[in-house]
């Protein structure tokens, strides 16, 4: 009975670890098929393992190890990419997880990471040697089969010399001119970005990196980016190769709230592309503040004009007519007769008056 349940204990180990393990398989792989080609040799590179997304793949000298495709794309498995050895020495080939994750459940995120591996490419052996031994061994078959006249055999042994010292001195010059053509042709690199990187600068010198929207790629030609309201610069740091001559960025003088334009050109012969960035800045919070206090300060002037303006209004209207009805009601002529009386226009006193009585009547 132990021994039966230690049995299914060891079993349902078993199967709680299997999922471990297969996941434990994937991730970022960099695979050669041959870590020690000679020139001339192609290479096979197997790049992830139960992964999905982009990567880059680059090598440390082009002249060494030619990669024509940089970034591909990674359908949730694993993929192969061909480089081609070119030229004696060690180079390093390397790939980046632009945008990677694994399969798993959940998925891990892979992004960032990198994966290398370093080959060492050798000379390719040639057959110079061969045709000196051919050549000796014909010469002296020719002056064993021909001993009996040796006037013919001095001919045939100095032509065959001859031959035999031209033959290898053409054959290298030709595989020379061959490999020169191959590595000239791999190595030229595409045109355009190999790097791009934007540094945030504030008002105290201080830069931090600023990620792009998307992650940037040599064939993505618009991006867009946000900083902070205190940056006052952005640092556009750029990387291509052999056209880093032919690199011009225009960006703004200073960077105001909103959006900020930066673009980096490229232009060679009839070649030429354009990265466009959008950078967004956000609104500082003082100006915001200050706007919403002018808001408020509208508002309020507006809610003072209405509370003030209509009582002083009815106040007016009703001194108005206060005036008005007690100039109507003031004995005018009364005041007009004494004010003649006292000036004495020759009227008696009593028929003023009586004048003035009847008036105010």
């Amino acid at each position: 009975m132990r021994k039966k349940v230690s049995m299914i204990i060891l079993i349902i180990v078993i199967l709680m670890t299997i999922p471990n393990i297969v996941k434990g398989a994937n991730g970022l792989t960099l695979t050669p098929s041959n870590s020690a080609p000679t020139v001339g040799d192609s290479i096979t590179l197997t790049i992830g393992s139960g992964v999905g997304g982009r990567v880059r793949v680059e090598s440390s000298d082009q002249s060494i190890i030619s990669v024509s495709t940089k970034s591909i794309s990674i359908a949730y498995d694993s993929t192969t990419i061909t480089a081609k050895a070119v030229g004696v020495g060690k180079a390093t080939l390397t790939v980046y997880a632009e945008d990677l994750a694994t399969k798993d459940d959940p998925p891990v995120d892979l992004t960032g990471k990198t994966k290398s591996v370093t080959i060492n490419v050798k000379a390719k052996e040639t057959s110079s040697g061969s045709g000196e031994t051919s050549g000796s061994s014909n010469n002296i078959g020719n002056s064993n089969s021909n001993s009996g006249n040796s006037g013919k055999t001095n001919s045939s042994s100095s032509g065959s010399k001859t031959s035999a010292s031209n033959k290898p001195n053409t054959n290298k010059e030709a595989v020379k001119d061959v490999k020169e053509t191959e590595q000239e042709e791999e190595a030229t690199p595409q045109f355009g970005m190999n790097s791009l990187m934007l540094n945030a600068v504030n008002e105290n010198g201080e830069k931090q990196e600023i990620a792009f929207n998307p992650t940037f790629n040599i064939d993505t030609y618009e991006y867009t980016a946000e900083i902070e309201s205190n940056i006052v610069d952005v640092e556009v740091l750029t990387e291509a190769g052999e056209y880093n001559d032919y690199v011009k960025v225009e960006k703004p003088e200073s960077f105001n709230a909103g959006e900020n334009i930066i673009k980096i050109t490229m232009q060679k012969d009839d070649m030429s592309l354009t990265y466009t960035i959008k950078v967004n800045k956000k609104e500082s919070e003082e100006t915001v503040e200050t706007v919403s206090d002018a808001v408020l300060e509208s508002e309020d002037k507006k809610q003072t004009l209405i509370t003030f303006t209509i009582p002083q209004f009815i106040a007016v209207i009703l001194t108005i007519c206060l005036i008005e009805g007690l100039l109507l009601k003031l004995p005018w002529k009364k005041m007009i007769m004494a004010c003649k009386r006292k000036k004495g226009f020759g009227e008696d006193d009593d028929e003023l008056d009586n004048d003035i009585d009847e008036n105010q009547e």
